[in-house]
């Protein structure tokens, strides 16, 4: 496993690969995240993939239904994220099979994946994409895991922090990268970073801003840099409905 993982991080990966491999039949048909994010941008609309989680290790918490959150965002995300990490975000695989009784939309599992039976799990309980952290895998670990990925047809969102992320990374030429602003060592944020970072992602991926977007001009900074998607967590967790000020945040931007 890879070099100076954080006390939190390093339980959730022993953790992890000590999960069960969830064997249920899949019982919705796959769906495609880049091509919903292509659909919103054809529109002149940023995508937003909304995000259902219960608790972060940055200190947040909430008590919102699922049922409920998903009810309120269906209508106007281009994807949903699906915490299934138990410890630190208080998630599960429950959660995820809920989502995809309720949606067709592209969904993706949120995680830290670190085996392949957390890849089949994802698979089968109903995820279309699954979230491959680059800063916690070597190379041989990232690149296997992402070819297993694609053997089961699940679309693969590789994240980075920084450019050592980004160049192991590009080794596989991604269809989809997510450059997430705040630190797994810190978990500070900081957008100035992630922009940075954004501007040096090719613009053949399709590229995914990840956590603190607040605002509309959050977005609205972003994309005039290339971005073409967002997925937003915390703000949307408390005020679901901010999910329409955003979607619309560039489109009708002077």
């Amino acid at each position: 496993m890879p070099i100076h993982l954080n006390d939190w991080v390093s339980q959730i990966v022993k953790h992890n690969m000590s999960r069960p491999n969830i064997r249920i039949e899949r019982f919705r048909p796959l769906q495609s995240l880049f091509k919903s994010i292509e659909v919103f941008n054809s529109i002149g609309s940023p995508a937003i993939i909304a995000e259902y989680k219960r608790k972060s290790p940055s200190g947040f918490n909430s008590n919102t239904p699922l049922r409920d959150y998903i009810n309120t965002i269906r209508w106007c995300a281009a994807g949903v994220s699906i915490l299934t990490e138990e410890l630190y975000f208080g998630g599960s695989y429950i959660n995820l099979v809920t989502a995809a009784s309720m949606l067709d939309l592209p969904i993706l599992m949120k995680d830290f994946i670190v085996c392949e039976k957390q890849l089949e799990t994802a698979y089968n309980i109903g995820a279309d994409v699954v979230l491959l952290i680059a800063t916690i895998l070597t190379e041989k670990e990232l690149e296997k895991l992402y070819e297993f990925s694609k053997r089961l047809r699940l679309e693969v969102v590789i994240e980075i922090h920084d450019e050592n992320d980004l160049e192991k990374a590009l080794a596989l030429e991604p269809s989809i990268i997510g450059i997430n602003a705040r630190s797994l060592k810190t978990l500070e944020v900081s957008l100035e970073n992630a922009a940075r970072v954004l501007e040096k992602v090719p613009k053949r991926c399709i590229r995914i801003v990840e956590s603190g977007i607040k605002s509309s001009r959050d977005i609205q900074m972003f994309m005039k840099k290339g971005a073409n998607a967002f997925l937003i967590g915390t703000t949307l967790m408390r005020d679901p409905l901010s999910l329409f000020e955003f979607a619309n945040a560039y489109r009708y931007s002077a």
